[in-house]
């Protein structure tokens, strides 16, 4: 099995490289849902660190119980169901079995931090019962503790580095063999990885992933986020977006974004140039456009173009526009060298 992804920093247009992929017959397009389980707070990622690369007693247990939580998290319910919508009962399934290979042993009890994951109220509320007793029946036992943890379970692991990539490769293949068809080799999943660090991600995988990093015009990701989409996700401060700019780009100084696995793409390109822009996105890719059987049926450039140059559209906002050409020369597109 081999996976295509996209990478980006929110707001660029990677739905753009998703939906011409999705239009090859020889893919399996995984839906438009993001898949952010390898990348974010409590992942994959943040499981290696604690386990393998920052071990202790305490964090590196308590890590797999927070990836527990965020899979259950991930799984939604019956009113709200997420990643149960696309893998069913195997997203829980599998992910739980990938946590059980992970733990050395289990035993019952807890420590500090269990309270913590349980918010303020119950943390006090233990306190006051504890003090409440020794005021009273256990007076005169000044050192005991009421358990009110009775049911917990501590995890402790400690993988090797080899141990922690081999069961988080079958654990990634296995969950999307799953679902995948079995007479398609290729499968579209969207974010899996982010767009920086990748060295660190890919080892997730079995050289078999291709990553194509989009991004697009300050000044569109700014006048869309502020004007149209208005979800307050992006500072709203011209300033402040600058510099949210820069430091959500800054690894490009010193990351290889053209490689064998990873692909660097500008939205406006796919837009502009599509011609050329998927001709070599294509090629990388190594995909047959004999099988390109729904060809603009799901990304039209002509469609698209409509979502470039907004920034027009808010000609009474031209500070925020120079400020941002200003301080952000060096990512604006250079829309003078298109050739009509």
């Amino acid at each position: 099995m081999k996976f295509i992804t996209c990478a980006s920093y929110y707001g660029v247009g990677s739905s753009a490289v998703t939906d011409y992929v999705s239009e090859f017959s020889s893919i399996f397009s995984f839906t438009n849902e993001e898949f952010r389980f390898i990348q974010d707070p409590d992942g994959i990622s943040d499981l290696e660190f604690n386990l393998v690369e920052c071990f202790n007693r305490h964090n590196s247990g308590h890590s797999l119980k927070r990836y527990k939580k965020l899979v259950d998290f991930y799984n939604g319910n019956f009113l709200f169901p997420r990643y149960q919508s696309f893998f069913g009962n195997k997203w829980k399934e599998l992910s739980y079995q990938y946590i059980q290979e992970l733990t050395d042993f289990t035993y019952p009890g807890w420590w500090f931090y269990d309270l913590y994951d349980r918010g303020e109220f119950y943390l006090f509320r233990k306190r006051f019962i504890n003090k409440l007793l020794h005021k009273t029946i256990w007076k005169n036992q000044p050192d005991r503790v009421f358990n009110t943890m009775k049911d917990e379970i501590t995890y402790c692991s400690h993988p090797s580095e080899e141990k922690f990539l081999q069961c988080t490769k079958n654990y990634i293949y296995r969950l999307f063999e799953s679902v995948k068809p079995k007479n398609i080799d290729t499968i579209m999943v969207d974010q899996l990885v982010p767009p920086m660090n990748l060295s660190r991600y890919l080892r997730y995988f079995d050289n078999n992933i291709k990553v194509v990093v989009v991004d697009r015009d300050p000044r569109d990701i700014f006048f869309l986020d502020k004007y149209v989409w208005k979800d307050g996700i992006l500072p709203s401060n011209v300033e402040t977006f600058c510099k949210w700019f820069r430091y959500t780009r800054s690894h490009r100084k010193h990351e290889n974004m053209n490689s064998e696995q990873i692909k660097f793409v500008q939205f406006e390109d796919l837009v502009y140039k599509y011609d050329d822009t998927t001709n070599d996105l294509k090629e990388w890719l190594g995909l047959d456009e004999t099988q390109h059987s729904s060809k603009l049926k799901f990304f039209n450039p002509s469609i698209s173009i409509h979502n470039t140059q907004v920034w027009k559209q808010f000609s009474h906002e031209i500070k925020e526009k120079e400020f941002i050409e200003r301080e952000l020369s060096e990512y604006l597109y250079d829309y003078q060298k298109i050739v009509d």
